[in-house]
């Protein structure tokens, strides 16, 4: 593997796990193993490595936003969408959760990000109006609007929420997978109301591998006075 890719790989690696802010470039040449003017060569900067690992975020995402070559969309395809959507949130989950110091922080990001934001959002509409065209979706073009719009902002703050839930619990930094998963059921409980008879049947295993054995009840999600007072 090329010294750029590694570096790439292991900026990755240590963002996810320790949050972006936590690691310097001198703390990724070292884990690394090579000298800090070794990775200037490659990058200029932090913020560089941070702007390549959104483009390969991008194109991941953009690969599977797409319309079937037929246009007809089953509810399979859906299950393929959000398979996807969990797994990207997952690899590069350091751009959600520090997203909005990232966005401040550099320019070059900020605008790329937002052509990303418009065409995702696009994308994930023509892909919920082509769920009403085949009759999965039923829903008016208001109604799909503002269901794009309530998806999107789940997505890009879940890994936030979820971070503000760790640190309450005094877990910072902890992040698990299973957690994440349930940004997938909420997805799905957003869009419920909207899908046709048919589909229907199939949502209550489809929650139940989202929700990965916890419960409903939001309130679990949150500390308690109860639970500090038993703790101390």
């Amino acid at each position: 593997m090329k010294t750029k890719d590694r570096i790439l790989l292991t900026s990755l690696k240590l963002f996810n796990e320790q949050g972006e802010r936590n690691v310097s470039t001198n703390h990724i040449a070292a884990y690394l193993n090579i000298s800090p003017g070794n990775l200037y060569y490659h990058f200029r900067n932090k913020n560089e490595i941070v702007y390549q690992l959104f483009l390969q975020y991008q194109a991941e995402v953009q690969s599977f936003m797409t319309l079937p070559q037929d246009g007809d969309i089953t509810y399979e395809d859906k299950v393929h969408y959000l398979e996807s959507i969990l797994n990207s949130m997952w690899d590069y989950r350091f751009l959600h959760r520090d997203l909005q110091h990232l966005l401040q922080d550099d320019a070059t990001l900020r605008d790329a990000y937002r052509a990303f934001s418009s065409r995702t959002v696009a994308d994930g509409r023509n892909i919920l109006l082509s769920m009403a065209d085949s009759g999965v979706l039923l829903a008016s073009r208001e109604q799909i609007d503002a269901l794009i719009l309530n998806i999107w902002i789940l997505v890009v703050s879940w890994s936030s929420f979820l971070q503000s839930i760790s640190i309450q619990h005094n877990e910072a930094g902890t992040l698990r997978k299973a957690l994440l998963k349930r940004a997938i059921y909420q997805i799905i409980a957003l869009e419920e109301p909207f899908l046709c008879d048919d589909i229907k049947p199939l949502l209550p295993e489809l929650k139940k591998k989202y929700l990965a054995g916890a419960s409903t009840d939001p309130l679990t999600l949150f500390p308690t006075v109860l639970d500090e007072v038993e703790n101390r």
